[in-house]
């Protein structure tokens, strides 16, 4: 694979959110103060965003957009950590997911634009779709927390919901999005409620589409791109030869 020897950097942006990625998913369920996790997530929020709009330059109106949104997130957050209107509970945690969700959903959209807008193999490209993946999972646990927050029976978990610290809530139903989406499906985490059942079910058409197609074609356009090189080379060797 080319890697541009003037910009090396850049080449490695959706790499380095790889690793801030699986580095959340694995500290996430460790944190002992509700404030820690949201400003974890936050902090990988904003850098999902700087990535993906630094990898679509002409999205000048959707930077406000989606920017709004977060700073939105933020302060529901913050409200949310605060417990400012414990009666509205409820509320404030659905705005929070409410936020995120619509945020992710973009960057998911905005790293697949970059990763088929490619015209050559790039190891940003590869680890472009990993990001992808990851955040499709990322997506649906906010949805599968928000199932929870109306619904407390909505989901079978390891232990009972009011036992379960918030980040242990969260890295819970991160694992049963990351097993629904592969289809590995242990069985140890379930979805209860019609609605959860739902999700789980297009959480799972939408994993095995992404394998099946996204990245099928993905592969394909690098092949056909190196086998047209190939092809080149080989007709210039042959133009050189006569």
């Amino acid at each position: 694979m080319h890697i541009a020897p003037n910009r090396p950097l850049p080449e490695w942006r959706f790499l380095q959110l790889t690793i801030a990625i699986v580095a959340w998913m694995l500290l996430a369920p460790h944190l002992q103060t509700r404030w820690s996790g949201h400003v974890l997530m936050h902090v990988l929020l904003l850098n999902l965003i700087l990535v993906t709009m630094w990898a679509n330059p002409d999205w000048r109106k959707a930077r406000l957009i989606v920017g709004g949104l977060w700073l939105l997130s933020l302060i529901a957050s913050v409200g949310s950590v605060l417990e400012l209107a414990p009666a509205m509970g409820k509320i404030e945690k659905t705005l929070d997911v409410g936020f995120i969700a619509p945020v992710t959903a973009a960057c998911i959209v905005g790293v697949l634009a970059f990763a088929f807008r490619a015209e050559r193999p790039t190891m940003d490209g590869i680890f472009a779709m990993v990001v992808a993946y990851l955040l499709i999972a990322m997506l649906f646990t906010e949805l599968f927390y928000l199932c929870l927050v109306w619904d407390p029976q909505a989901m079978h978990l390891m232990k009972p919901l009011e036992e379960m610290k918030p980040s242990e809530l969260r890295g819970e139903l991160l694992y049963f999005s990351m097993v629904t989406i592969s289809t590995v499906g242990y069985g140890d985490v379930l979805a209860v409620s019609p609605t959860a059942r739902m999700l789980a079910v297009i959480e799972a058409v939408v994993g095995q589409f992404f394998v099946a197609v996204l990245v099928g074609m993905f592969v394909g356009m690098f092949a056909s791109q190196l086998f047209g090189n190939r092809r080149t080379s080989s007709k210039g060797q042959r133009d050189v030869e006569r």
